[in-house]
């Protein structure tokens, strides 16, 4: 099966790696693109980083002083890529921000400091949740995601011809993103006729105005994800 990948581009091509491997066609169309930010590195008397997203750890580790610092993350693809990256991992959460308080909670005693590195559009309140905790958390966005303009004519041509049998959502802004560029090019009907699989069920939020057929994974994982596509 051909499956639409919507993902930005470095995740995306792993992805396709695992479609693959499934027996799957990857197209590869980013609905969003990572832009790095400048920001302050400092780490002095910071006990912790937090990240909640792979894209931002692979901003974070072109900053070498940050790599001194234990990091929590907010699931485990978030900790895979900062393992990778050379980042000590302190603990992983079960992939969503309350998951991830509960355990920098329990893990770091009231009165240390965590700094928050994350991109511009985040999800829950996580300095709100650990501050009653006694714990500060700094927040530094080091990167924003900007929405792509168009699809790609590949992806037209493949939707038009009804050659893509499954599109893939990893966040509720980019399916956001997915409707409004299927709409800008007039083909809601064709975006119909194709399965919808979305990591998350906010993911699957701003795909009901298609009325297409969409399903949510039972965990904000990749794994879960995929698994959908082999029922």
């Amino acid at each position: 099966m051909r499956v639409l990948v919507t993902r930005p581009r470095f995740d995306a091509a792993r992805t396709a790696e695992k479609l693959a491997a499934l027996g799957h066609e990857a197209l590869i169309d980013p609905v969003i693109e990572i832009e790095p930010l400048p920001f302050d590195a400092a780490v002095s008397g910071v006990s912790a980083l937090v990240f909640t997203s792979a894209n931002a750890v692979r901003v974070a580790a072109a900053q070498g002083t940050l790599k001194q610092v234990p990091v929590f993350a907010v699931g485990e693809r978030t900790a895979e890529v900062a393992g990778e990256s050379g980042f000590a991992i302190a603990g992983v959460a079960a992939g969503d921000v309350s998951s991830l308080g509960e355990l920098i909670a329990a893990k770091l005693p009231p009165g240390q400091q965590a700094l928050h590195l994350a991109g511009e559009d985040r999800a829950g309140d996580l300095p709100n949740f650990l501050s009653r905790n006694g714990i500060v958390v700094e927040t530094r966005i080091i990167y924003r995601a900007r929405a792509s303009e168009n699809l790609r004519p590949e992806t037209v041509g493949a939707l038009k011809a009804g050659r893509i049998g499954a599109v893939l959502h990893y966040s509720e802004r980019s399916a956001a993103n997915f409707v409004r560029l299927v709409e800008k090019a007039a083909l809601s009907e064709f975006a119909r006729k194709t399965r919808h699989y979305c990591i998350s069920p906010a993911a699957a939020s701003p795909l009901a105005s298609l009325g297409a057929q969409v399903t949510a994974a039972t965990a904000p994982s990749e794994a879960a994800l995929l698994d959908l596509l082999e029922r």
